[in-house]
């Protein structure tokens, strides 16, 4: 395949974006009007609540992360304060790493008591002892092997249902905090004991005590240790090792305005969610099944674009104080709405999550020079992804298209490096290649998106679109490819446009 893209012209262009914008906002107009199911509904199971005095609609609070995550953030966020003005007096006192990282372990240690009690805070602070123990003995294949049996065990057991549910009967809300937190660790425990492994510094006694200091830091590091995002332990140590950064009046504005926009994006969601109720939708399978092809498809955009949303806020929320700590927090999301590729939509997404599936399991099988490498790192991460967010039916179908997706996307671009192939290609004008590509990308962007409606909605909720997809009328499917289409091509011409004008978001991050 020809590297250079081809610019088309402003007509096309504009054609493009337009059509692809069109039915975007004319689906979820539709999505809306469907809304009108639940003006009788009876809600037995507390999907909607009173929401804003000045709209006078019922506000859909279905989604059980949103609805734990608001309040939990309210209650965390004086203590991140804390947390965040008393590092920066340490740092511009130019106090040592081990002092700064001491006081990540205790404003974190001291938050987990008053949250969860402190059976729960000891519970936390074992999984960095037992990274930091494995460190010693020097052996990466023994640390990839208890993390992955004590992950295993965690999410194949009943293991942590027993202790915080029957043991210490906590509350439901904050038992799926704990979960998630429990979760988040388990990465960070396999990023410092692989990176530490390769840096050993267990010589003595005193470098045993200040790497575990580093690594128990990083591990409860409090910003990001409920909701992420994950961030590398070598991007966590350049951060506590680096030089006080002055705060000048233009860090201020720039911290001020990232801030400022991802809690203009909360409040936005929580607007959109007095009118369009994609979430509560995912309850009632059977009507969303009868939704036309409109309202039908506008609810699988809509999921994708609130799933986007959550992560936007509070990665963005949580991830500009880590940034504010001077630690390379990966950026936000970029927006569905311009991502065709299931290679693209796992490295733009969750960019910490794509990090750690890089460097810590896809290299690695990759180096050991085994027959069909790619394809197998590739399984064998997307069998990590699997077990990591939960051994349910959904996620195995989710992970399972993904790994199909990705792997014939890779066909494909090996088919496009051939002699043969290039030749074919040389015969026809850029613009004409561009639009072949774009062209056979959309089926696999809908393959793409409806793999991301199981792990939005479900099991369910995922085979009616699957059913649909291969069901409704071809005039339907077609017109559903053409959308695609344009898709494909806004997604093209805005990475031309982000190459052109050197767009790079991580500039915001030297600030």
């Amino acid at each position: 395949m020809k590297s250079n893209i081809a610019r088309l012209n402003k007509f096309e262009t504009g054609f493009y974006f337009f059509t692809w914008t069109f039915g975007i906002f004319y689906g979820i107009y539709q999505l809306y009007l469907a809304g009108s199911y639940f003006k009788e509904y009876e809600d037995p199971f507390n999907d909607f609540t009173t929401g804003w005095s000045w709209i006078g609609k019922n506000r859909d609070v279905s989604d059980i992360e949103w609805s734990l995550w608001i309040p939990f953030t309210h209650r965390i966020i004086p203590w991140i304060i804390v947390h965040f003005l008393i590092s920066q007096l340490l740092k511009s006192y130019k106090q040592s790493s081990t002092v700064i990282c001491s006081w990540y372990i205790l404003i974190s240690m001291i938050f987990l008591w008053n949250y969860a009690g402190w059976i729960c805070m000891i519970i936390m602070l074992t999984q960095p002892c037992i990274a930091c123990l494995l460190t010693s003995f020097r052996s990466k294949k023994i640390a990839y092997i208890i993390h992955f049996a004590t992950l295993g065990v965690l999410q194949l057991t009943s293991v942590l249902d027993i202790v915080l549910r029957n043991w210490l009967t906590l509350e439901n809300d904050i038992y799926h905090m704990l979960i998630v937190a429990i979760c988040w660790i388990q990465l960070r425990n396999i990023s410092c004991s692989i990176d530490n492994i390769n840096d050993y510094k267990h010589n003595n006694i005193i470098g045993f005590f200040k790497n575990f200091i580093q690594s128990t830091a990083y591990c409860l590091y409090l910003p990001t240790l409920f909701i992420g995002p994950f961030f590398l332990y070598s991007d966590f140590i350049k951060g506590i090792n680096q030089r006080f950064k002055k705060w000048t009046l233009k860090r201020i504005i720039f911290f001020i305005i990232n801030l400022a926009r991802y809690t203009f994006w909360l409040y936005f969601t929580e607007f959109s969610m007095h009118f369009i109720y994609c979430n509560a939708f995912q309850y009632h399978p059977d009507e969303v099944a009868k939704l036309n092809s409109w309202a039908f498809y506008g609810m699988g955009y809509c999921m994708g674009q609130y799933f986007h949303n959550k992560y936007v806020v509070f990665y963005g929320l949580y991830g500009e104080i880590g940034r504010g700590d001077n630690i390379d927090v990966p950026l936000t999301p970029k927006c569905i709405g311009r991502i065709h590729l299931y290679s693209e939509m796992w490295k733009y997404f969750d960019r910490g999550l794509y990090q750690f599936l890089t460097r810590y399991i896809y290299i690695p099988i990759l180096s050991l020079n085994l027959p069909l490498n790619k394809l197998l790192a590739s399984f064998m991460s997307f069998g990590f992804v699997f077990i990591w967010h939960g051994v349910d039916r959904f996620i195995f179908t989710w992970s399972l298209m993904n790994f199909l997706g990705l792997s014939l996307e890779g066909f494909i671009k090996t088919i496009g490096k051939t002699d043969k192939y290039i030749e074919i290609e040389s015969k026809f004008s850029s613009i004409n290649i561009r639009r072949f590509h774009c062209l056979i990308a959309s089926p696999l962007l809908a393959l793409s998106a409806i793999s991301n409606f199981y792990f939005f909605a479900g099991q369910e909720i995922g085979n009616i679109y699957l059913y649909r997809l291969f069901h409704d009328s071809p005039q339907i499917i077609g017109t559903l490819l053409f959308f695609l289409y344009c898709c494909c091509q806004v997604s093209t011409e805005v990475k031309l446009y982000e190459k052109k004008n050197k767009i790079d978001m991580n500039l915001l991050k030297k600030i």
